[in-house]
Protein backbone atom coordinates (compact mmCIF):
# COMPACT_ATOMS: atom_id res chain seq x y z
CA UNK A 1 0.00 0.00 0.00
CA UNK A 2 1.08 3.22 -0.95
CA UNK A 3 2.00 5.96 1.64
CA UNK A 4 -0.73 8.36 0.53
CA UNK A 5 -3.41 5.63 0.62
CA UNK A 6 -2.52 4.29 4.42
CA UNK A 7 -2.77 8.26 5.39
CA UNK A 8 -6.32 8.38 3.30
CA UNK A 9 -7.67 4.83 5.50
CA UNK A 10 -6.13 6.66 8.38
CA UNK A 11 -8.09 9.73 7.62
CA UNK A 12 -11.03 7.72 6.90
CA UNK A 13 -11.01 6.08 10.60
CA UNK A 14 -9.98 8.81 12.29
CA UNK A 15 -12.86 11.57 11.17
CA UNK A 16 -15.89 10.26 12.45
CA UNK A 17 -14.21 10.94 15.64
CA UNK A 18 -12.89 14.49 14.88
CA UNK A 19 -15.91 15.52 13.52
CA UNK A 20 -17.71 14.15 16.93
CA UNK A 21 -15.11 16.24 19.00
CA UNK A 22 -15.62 19.13 16.96
CA UNK A 23 -19.26 19.56 16.93
CA UNK A 24 -19.19 21.27 20.00
CA UNK A 25 -23.46 20.44 20.00
CA UNK A 26 -24.92 22.64 21.23
CA UNK A 27 -23.61 25.73 20.33
CA UNK A 28 -26.57 28.14 19.95
CA UNK A 29 -30.10 28.69 20.91
CA UNK A 30 -32.47 25.38 21.41
CA UNK A 31 -35.81 26.47 20.35
CA UNK A 32 -39.17 24.51 22.05
CA UNK A 33 -42.29 24.43 19.48
CA UNK A 34 -44.99 23.87 21.46
CA UNK A 35 -48.33 23.86 19.02
CA UNK A 36 -50.58 25.40 21.86
CA UNK A 37 -50.98 29.21 22.35
CA UNK A 38 -49.58 31.28 25.38
CA UNK A 39 -50.84 30.57 29.06
CA UNK A 40 -51.99 27.35 29.17
CA UNK A 41 -50.61 24.02 31.26
CA UNK A 42 -48.95 23.09 28.63
CA UNK A 43 -47.24 26.13 27.53
CA UNK A 44 -45.88 27.16 31.10
CA UNK A 45 -44.22 23.91 31.87
CA UNK A 46 -42.93 24.47 28.58
CA UNK A 47 -41.26 27.55 29.59
CA UNK A 48 -40.36 26.01 33.07
CA UNK A 49 -38.65 23.41 31.31
CA UNK A 50 -36.90 26.24 29.25
CA UNK A 51 -35.85 28.07 31.70
CA UNK A 52 -33.67 25.64 33.53
CA UNK A 53 -32.39 23.70 30.61
CA UNK A 54 -29.65 25.62 30.16
CA UNK A 55 -27.78 24.77 33.64
CA UNK A 56 -28.19 21.05 31.77
CA UNK A 57 -26.58 21.48 28.33
CA UNK A 58 -23.67 21.64 27.16
CA UNK A 59 -21.85 25.42 27.12
CA UNK A 60 -25.09 26.66 28.90
CA UNK A 61 -27.19 27.56 25.51
CA UNK A 62 -30.44 29.65 25.94
CA UNK A 63 -33.71 27.85 25.36
CA UNK A 64 -36.90 29.29 24.27
CA UNK A 65 -40.22 28.71 23.95
CA UNK A 66 -42.46 29.38 20.28
CA UNK A 67 -46.06 29.27 20.72
CA UNK A 68 -47.30 27.64 17.06
CA UNK A 69 -51.07 27.29 17.98
CA UNK A 70 -53.74 27.27 15.45
CA UNK A 71 -54.98 23.54 12.99
CA UNK A 72 -56.14 21.96 16.60
CA UNK A 73 -52.46 21.44 17.51
CA UNK A 74 -51.55 20.52 14.09
CA UNK A 75 -49.92 23.58 12.81
CA UNK A 76 -47.50 23.44 15.40
CA UNK A 77 -46.72 19.52 15.18
CA UNK A 78 -46.05 20.21 11.08
CA UNK A 79 -43.30 23.08 12.22
CA UNK A 80 -41.67 20.58 14.36
CA UNK A 81 -41.71 17.95 11.74
CA UNK A 82 -40.32 20.18 9.23
CA UNK A 83 -37.63 21.94 11.02
CA UNK A 84 -33.88 21.07 10.63
CA UNK A 85 -33.28 17.70 12.01
CA UNK A 86 -29.91 19.34 14.21
CA UNK A 87 -31.26 19.18 17.27
CA UNK A 88 -31.62 22.71 17.51
CA UNK A 89 -35.82 22.46 17.46
CA UNK A 90 -37.78 20.06 19.49
CA UNK A 91 -41.37 20.22 20.45
CA UNK A 92 -43.38 19.82 23.73
CA UNK A 93 -46.54 18.00 23.23
CA UNK A 94 -49.12 16.20 24.91
CA UNK A 95 -51.31 13.58 23.45
CA UNK A 96 -54.04 15.09 21.14
CA UNK A 97 -51.21 16.42 18.63
CA UNK A 98 -49.26 13.23 17.94
CA UNK A 99 -51.85 10.25 18.60
CA UNK A 100 -55.28 11.66 18.42
CA UNK A 101 -54.80 14.59 15.84
CA UNK A 102 -53.34 12.19 13.18
CA UNK A 103 -56.35 10.31 12.93
CA UNK A 104 -58.10 13.39 11.69
CA UNK A 105 -57.68 14.51 7.51
CA UNK A 106 -56.05 18.01 9.40
CA UNK A 107 -52.87 16.38 10.16
CA UNK A 108 -50.41 14.91 7.44
CA UNK A 109 -48.44 13.27 9.73
CA UNK A 110 -48.31 10.48 12.39
CA UNK A 111 -47.15 9.71 15.97
CA UNK A 112 -44.07 7.77 14.19
CA UNK A 113 -42.80 11.43 12.19
CA UNK A 114 -41.06 12.21 15.04
CA UNK A 115 -38.45 11.35 17.36
CA UNK A 116 -39.57 10.23 21.00
CA UNK A 117 -37.21 11.87 23.20
CA UNK A 118 -38.51 12.21 26.96
CA UNK A 119 -41.60 11.70 28.97
CA UNK A 120 -41.82 13.79 31.52
CA UNK A 121 -45.17 14.44 33.20
CA UNK A 122 -48.76 12.88 33.05
CA UNK A 123 -51.87 15.53 33.46
CA UNK A 124 -54.35 13.48 35.50
CA UNK A 125 -57.89 13.57 33.93
CA UNK A 126 -60.80 13.22 36.14
CA UNK A 127 -64.66 13.36 36.23
CA UNK A 128 -65.40 16.52 38.27
CA UNK A 129 -69.35 17.79 39.33
CA UNK A 130 -70.41 20.43 41.21
CA UNK A 131 -69.43 20.04 44.91
CA UNK A 132 -73.32 19.71 45.70
CA UNK A 133 -74.03 17.05 43.63
CA UNK A 134 -76.16 14.20 44.60
CA UNK A 135 -73.65 11.60 43.92
CA UNK A 136 -71.15 11.35 47.00
CA UNK A 137 -69.34 8.03 45.43
CA UNK A 138 -68.57 6.49 41.72
CA UNK A 139 -71.01 3.53 42.33
CA UNK A 140 -74.09 6.19 43.43
CA UNK A 141 -73.03 7.97 40.06
CA UNK A 142 -72.82 4.77 38.30
CA UNK A 143 -75.87 3.00 40.17
CA UNK A 144 -77.61 6.68 38.47
CA UNK A 145 -76.18 6.40 34.91
CA UNK A 146 -77.32 3.07 34.76
CA UNK A 147 -81.02 3.76 35.89
CA UNK A 148 -80.95 6.92 33.13
CA UNK A 149 -79.20 5.88 30.83
CA UNK A 150 -78.17 8.85 27.91
CA UNK A 151 -79.65 10.76 30.60
CA UNK A 152 -76.04 12.30 31.96
CA UNK A 153 -74.11 14.66 30.24
CA UNK A 154 -70.75 15.97 30.67
CA UNK A 155 -69.01 19.19 28.85
CA UNK A 156 -65.62 18.25 27.08
CA UNK A 157 -62.89 20.86 25.24
CA UNK A 158 -63.98 19.52 21.91
CA UNK A 159 -65.15 16.04 20.10
CA UNK A 160 -61.86 13.72 19.92
CA UNK A 161 -60.05 15.71 22.83
CA UNK A 162 -58.42 13.24 25.38
CA UNK A 163 -61.05 14.24 28.23
CA UNK A 164 -63.62 12.95 25.33
CA UNK A 165 -61.72 10.31 25.00
CA UNK A 166 -61.34 9.48 28.67
CA UNK A 167 -64.98 9.49 29.05
CA UNK A 168 -65.36 7.02 26.06
CA UNK A 169 -63.12 4.55 27.61
CA UNK A 170 -65.36 4.90 31.15
CA UNK A 171 -68.56 4.19 29.42
CA UNK A 172 -67.37 1.29 27.12
CA UNK A 173 -65.96 -0.43 30.00
CA UNK A 174 -68.56 0.07 32.56
CA UNK A 175 -71.56 -0.15 30.17
CA UNK A 176 -72.90 2.63 30.80
CA UNK A 177 -74.18 5.40 28.50
CA UNK A 178 -73.91 9.50 28.87
CA UNK A 179 -73.99 12.18 26.49
CA UNK A 180 -70.93 14.40 25.60
CA UNK A 181 -71.47 18.03 25.25
CA UNK A 182 -68.20 19.45 23.35
CA UNK A 183 -67.19 23.20 23.63
CA UNK A 184 -64.46 24.98 22.08
CA UNK A 185 -62.01 25.59 25.18
CA UNK A 186 -61.51 24.14 28.51
CA UNK A 187 -62.63 27.08 30.28
CA UNK A 188 -66.29 27.13 28.32
CA UNK A 189 -66.22 23.11 29.56
CA UNK A 190 -65.95 24.13 33.13
CA UNK A 191 -68.16 27.03 32.91
CA UNK A 192 -70.99 25.06 31.71
CA UNK A 193 -70.77 22.50 34.44
CA UNK A 194 -70.60 25.35 37.17
CA UNK A 195 -73.55 26.93 35.75
CA UNK A 196 -75.10 23.27 35.72
CA UNK A 197 -75.91 23.02 32.13
CA UNK A 198 -73.88 19.95 32.27
CA UNK A 199 -73.98 17.41 35.38
CA UNK A 200 -70.16 17.20 34.77
CA UNK A 201 -67.21 18.16 32.92
CA UNK A 202 -64.22 15.55 31.96
CA UNK A 203 -61.16 17.77 32.44
CA UNK A 204 -57.52 17.99 33.95
CA UNK A 205 -57.35 17.51 37.53
CA UNK A 206 -55.99 21.02 37.95
CA UNK A 207 -59.27 22.75 37.32
CA UNK A 208 -60.89 21.45 40.29
CA UNK A 209 -61.89 24.21 42.72
CA UNK A 210 -62.21 22.22 46.62
CA UNK A 211 -65.20 25.61 46.97
CA UNK A 212 -67.09 24.57 43.88
CA UNK A 213 -66.78 21.57 42.31
CA UNK A 214 -64.64 17.83 43.12
CA UNK A 215 -63.28 14.85 41.47
CA UNK A 216 -65.71 12.10 41.48
CA UNK A 217 -63.42 9.85 39.10
CA UNK A 218 -59.41 9.26 38.30
CA UNK A 219 -59.52 8.27 34.17
CA UNK A 220 -55.62 7.98 35.03
CA UNK A 221 -53.50 4.50 35.47
CA UNK A 222 -52.22 5.44 38.97
CA UNK A 223 -54.60 7.67 41.75
CA UNK A 224 -53.12 10.99 42.04
CA UNK A 225 -51.12 12.15 44.94
CA UNK A 226 -53.02 15.74 44.70
CA UNK A 227 -56.50 13.41 45.24
CA UNK A 228 -55.57 10.12 46.16
CA UNK A 229 -59.21 9.41 47.96
CA UNK A 230 -60.44 9.73 44.04
CA UNK A 231 -60.62 5.74 42.74
CA UNK A 232 -59.67 5.21 39.19
CA UNK A 233 -61.37 3.53 36.95
CA UNK A 234 -59.35 -0.21 37.91
CA UNK A 235 -60.94 0.73 41.29
CA UNK A 236 -64.37 0.88 39.80
CA UNK A 237 -64.15 -2.29 37.55
CA UNK A 238 -62.84 -0.26 34.64
CA UNK A 239 -60.11 -2.62 33.10
CA UNK A 240 -58.97 0.51 30.84
CA UNK A 241 -57.16 3.46 31.74
CA UNK A 242 -56.45 6.83 29.71
CA UNK A 243 -53.42 8.89 31.10
CA UNK A 244 -52.57 11.83 29.13
CA UNK A 245 -48.93 13.16 29.20
CA UNK A 246 -46.48 15.76 28.34
CA UNK A 247 -42.98 14.64 26.41
CA UNK A 248 -40.86 16.08 23.94
CA UNK A 249 -39.98 14.93 20.55
CA UNK A 250 -37.37 16.11 17.65
CA UNK A 251 -37.59 15.64 13.72
CA UNK A 252 -37.23 12.92 12.17
CA UNK A 253 -33.02 12.52 11.54
CA UNK A 254 -31.52 14.02 15.03
CA UNK A 255 -28.10 12.59 14.77
CA UNK A 256 -28.13 9.94 17.99
CA UNK A 257 -25.72 11.87 20.35
CA UNK A 258 -27.62 14.80 20.05
CA UNK A 259 -30.76 13.24 21.13
CA UNK A 260 -29.16 11.48 24.28
CA UNK A 261 -27.74 15.07 24.81
CA UNK A 262 -31.11 16.56 24.90
CA UNK A 263 -32.68 13.68 26.70
CA UNK A 264 -30.04 13.95 29.40
CA UNK A 265 -30.89 17.61 29.67
CA UNK A 266 -34.41 17.00 29.84
CA UNK A 267 -33.86 14.25 32.33
CA UNK A 268 -31.88 16.43 35.04
CA UNK A 269 -34.07 19.14 34.44
CA UNK A 270 -37.02 16.86 35.28
CA UNK A 271 -35.29 15.68 38.64
CA UNK A 272 -34.41 19.44 39.63
CA UNK A 273 -35.91 19.78 43.07
CA UNK A 274 -37.18 23.55 42.53
CA UNK A 275 -38.52 21.81 39.02
CA UNK A 276 -40.83 19.07 40.59
CA UNK A 277 -41.69 21.36 43.57
CA UNK A 278 -43.63 23.39 40.48
CA UNK A 279 -44.73 20.82 38.48
CA UNK A 280 -46.48 19.26 41.67
CA UNK A 281 -47.91 22.24 42.51
CA UNK A 282 -49.14 22.79 38.82
CA UNK A 283 -51.08 19.55 39.81
CA UNK A 284 -48.97 17.68 37.12
CA UNK A 285 -47.57 13.88 37.91
CA UNK A 286 -43.92 12.78 37.27
CA UNK A 287 -43.98 10.78 34.78
CA UNK A 288 -40.45 9.41 33.40
CA UNK A 289 -39.93 7.47 30.28
CA UNK A 290 -36.50 7.24 27.79
CA UNK A 291 -36.80 7.67 24.58
CA UNK A 292 -37.54 3.63 24.07
CA UNK A 293 -40.27 3.41 26.44
CA UNK A 294 -41.82 6.73 25.45
CA UNK A 295 -41.55 5.81 21.91
CA UNK A 296 -43.71 2.55 22.88
CA UNK A 297 -45.98 4.49 24.29
CA UNK A 298 -46.92 6.67 21.87
CA UNK A 299 -46.99 3.76 19.48
CA UNK A 300 -49.68 1.91 21.89
CA UNK A 301 -51.51 5.45 22.60
CA UNK A 302 -51.91 5.99 19.40
CA UNK A 303 -53.49 2.85 18.24
CA UNK A 304 -56.09 2.89 21.45
CA UNK A 305 -57.16 6.40 20.75
CA UNK A 306 -57.48 4.61 16.97
CA UNK A 307 -59.61 2.44 18.17
CA UNK A 308 -62.11 4.91 20.69
CA UNK A 309 -62.44 7.41 17.70
CA UNK A 310 -64.06 4.44 15.20
CA UNK A 311 -66.29 3.30 17.89
CA UNK A 312 -67.47 6.49 18.91
CA UNK A 313 -68.07 7.35 14.86
CA UNK A 314 -65.76 10.19 14.85
CA UNK A 315 -63.51 8.59 12.46
CA UNK A 316 -63.96 5.52 9.44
Amino acid sequence: MTLGKTIATLLALVAPAIGHAQDNYPSRTIEIITPFAPGGSTDRSARLFASVLGKYLPNSVNVIVVNVPGGATTIGMMAARDAEPDGYTVALTSNSPVTIQPHFDTADYSYDSFEAIIRLVDIPQVLLVQKDAPWQTPEEWLEYVKENPGDFTYSTPGNGSISDLAMAVLNEGAEIETRAIPYDSGGRAMAAMLGGNVGGVATFQGNADPDLSRPLINFSQNRSSRHPDVPTLADIGVAAYKDAFIGIVAPLGVPEDRLNILHDAFKQALEDTEVRAILEGQFFEISYQGRDDFAEALRMDFEQNGQLLRRANLID
